[in-house]
């Protein structure tokens, strides 16, 4: 019974993680893992070991939850575009407490600030660098396979870390719709083979393209978080200023790249985009409760 509610933690650990503004690391915490998954990447084997067998029920989990619920991101984009960024936004937003939580009564660093201003400026040009979100795509190819390894290093090495969201990383560099729609083609093959119809168009190419970012991940993993713990442990004030800064800013970029139109924001897509806003920052407010309570 343990295995199988962990599977089922893994399954909305995954769902967080698809989630852009949901920091898969902060559902890691709630769940009361955090340790046991960033063990995973320790220098000593036996530690090392004994996490590894009891990440493996929710690792299973959190492949299954992004497999089945990849559609329900897709569907969003697809027929509310407007009110699923405005909710996106709202949880982002909706994560700052948590961040401030961290440098709280610490003495002021300058360091910091110049890393917080740095990380706004980062996010305010970086949209106007990379194109719109829903052009970028990744493609079979060398240059292809190593862009794929680059963002699985840097999905996971954000991911990790409690209050920031590595599909939010991933939406505003531009390829978070390609890598879900993905996802998405790839579960919708493995069910059209069960239902005797074949895997479909492109099935091969979205898996070489998603193994080679999921090999960034493990590289992400083992590499990037072990600089986050160590930053994390030695030098927080100045790492939270400057994830704060990336936060406080990202909201601009999925703006922009969104490229909404006259037609979309409408009267009744305002309103309801500001209900979803304002719910989705509720919600990013009710985890970080929950998460102060562990």
């Amino acid at each position: 019974m343990k295995y199988i509610i962990a599977i089922i933690k893994g399954m909305l650990i995954g769902l967080a993680i698809l989630i852009p503004g949901v920091s898969g690391g902060s559902m890691i915490l709630t769940m009361g893992i955090y340790e046991q998954a960033i063990s995973i990447t320790s220098r000593d084997k036996n530690v090392r070991r004994k996490a590894i067998v009891f990440m493996i029920p929710y690792v299973i989990g959190i492949a299954l939850g992004m497999l089945l619920l990849s559609g329900v991101m897709v569907w969003c984009f697809a027929n509310y575009p407007f009110q699923t960024a405005m909710a996106f936004i709202g949880m982002i937003l909706g994560s700052l407490p948590m961040l401030l939580r961290n440098v709280k009564g610490k003495k002021f660093s300058f360091v910091g600030a110049v890393l917080f201003v740095l990380m706004v400026a980062v996010m305010v040009i970086l949209p106007h660098l990379t194109g719109s979100a829903k052009e970028a795509q990744l493609s079979v190819s060398f240059a292809g396979a190593a862009l794929g390894v680059a963002l699985g290093f840097i999905a996971a090495g954000t991911m990790i870390v409690p209050g920031i969201s590595g599909s939010m990383v991933m939406l505003v560099l531009g390829y978070y719709h390609d890598l879900i729609g993905r996802v998405n083609d790839v579960k919708n093959g493995l069910f059209g083979l069960l239902g005797g119809q074949g895997l479909g168009a492109g099935f091969g190419s979205n898996i070489v393209i998603l193994l080679f970012f999921g090999i960034g991940v493990l590289l992400g993993l083992l590499v990037v978080s072990r600089g986050i713990k160590w930053l994390l442990a030695h030098k927080p004030v100045p790492t939270y200023y400057a994830i704060m800064g990336l936060m406080l800013a990202s909201p601009y970029p999925i703006i922009i790249k969104a490229q909404f139109t006259a037609a979309i924001l409408t009267p009744v897509n305002l309103i309801t985009g500001a209900v979803v806003l304002a719910l989705g920052f509720g919600l990013a407010m009710f985890l970080d409760l929950k998460d102060s309570k562990k």
